[in-house]
């Protein structure tokens, strides 16, 4: 008999509380992913597989200004199951952000989100621990303790923007904020979204705020960038062939009692900033 021929019984046995994980993304990353679907009627199609993001750049015309994006920073995902609502964070992230300042659509970015630190804490005891490692085995993050760094990040390549309310940094009027001058401007950013090796286009309304110095001169560079979502972004987790998986990761046959029990969705939610590259 094949050894997951009875496939409830090994999920029972090796993911005890899994069949209550909704696994996520990220996130990010996050944002967005996906289930395997099985028996389930389901006509979400498997993303394209994709290797890592290269970013966009900028107009060569447009000047730029270059920033690296904090390495602390974080996005938050829930996942809204029948049985648990799944609540996780990841802590770590990277990436670049190219401003035009004169041309706001012309700036271009790409985000990481390290998923070997998503981290639940949906229960708030010993609990979270195992359903962490799940999570982590599931995205094949981290398995059997060691990180796989093809899957570790999941990236946002942005590709082009639009929907601004402002085009023109420089003509945002600043407002107070603790001893600085603030700056922020709407827009929705197109890109790339790639998590656990699939690759799904995706649209995301975010807030851009410019951090300044008091009285700093309108054409000044910001001291400071932080981006966060306008709304979380729902990610598809069938998308990405996000599933359940042992703990050497290999990949386990859905059941109709454990679709009935986890999220397909996650709802993911980021703080990022960002300071003038050296």
């Amino acid at each position: 008999m094949h050894p997951f021929a009875d496939t409830e019984t090994q999920l029972n046995r090796i993911l005890p509380g899994m069949e209550r994980f909704a696994l996520p993304f990220v996130a990010l990353l996050v944002p967005a992913a996906a289930l395997g679907c099985g028996k389930k009627e389901d006509a979400t199609p498997l993303a394209p597989s994709a290797s890592a993001l290269v970013a966009s750049t900028a107009d060569p015309t447009a000047a730029t200004w270059h920033y690296v994006l904090d390495a602390k920073g974080t996005a938050h995902v829930e996942m809204p199951g029948l049985n648990e609502h799944i609540v996780g964070d990841t802590s770590a992230a990277g990436g670049t952000l190219d401003v035009s300042p004169h041309d706001l659509a012309q700036s271009r970015g790409l985000v990481r989100v390290d998923l070997s630190t998503f981290t639940t804490h949906t229960f708030g005891n010993d609990k979270d621990a195992d359903q962490t490692k799940h999570a982590r085995t599931w995205l094949e993050a981290v398995v059997d303790g060691k990180t796989n760094e093809d899957m570790r990040w999941a990236e946002y390549a942005i590709r082009s923007i639009d929907g601004l309310s402002s085009t023109d940094l420089a003509k945002v009027a600043p407002t107070k904020d603790g001893d600085g001058d603030l700056r922020t401007v709407t827009m929705t950013t197109h890109g790339d979204l790639r998590i656990h090796g699939h690759k799904v286009q995706k649209d995301d309304v975010v807030a851009v705020s410019f951090r300044y110095p008091s009285g700093a001169a309108a054409d000044a560079k910001p001291t400071r960038i932080e981006v966060k979502p306008k709304q979380p972004i729902r990610v598809v987790l069938k998308e990405y062939d996000v599933a359940p998986r042992d703990p050497g990761g290999q990949a386990l046959a859905w059941t109709t009692s454990l679709l009935s029990k986890v999220a397909e969705t996650a709802d993911v939610t980021f703080d990022l900033g960002a300071a003038p590259a050296p």
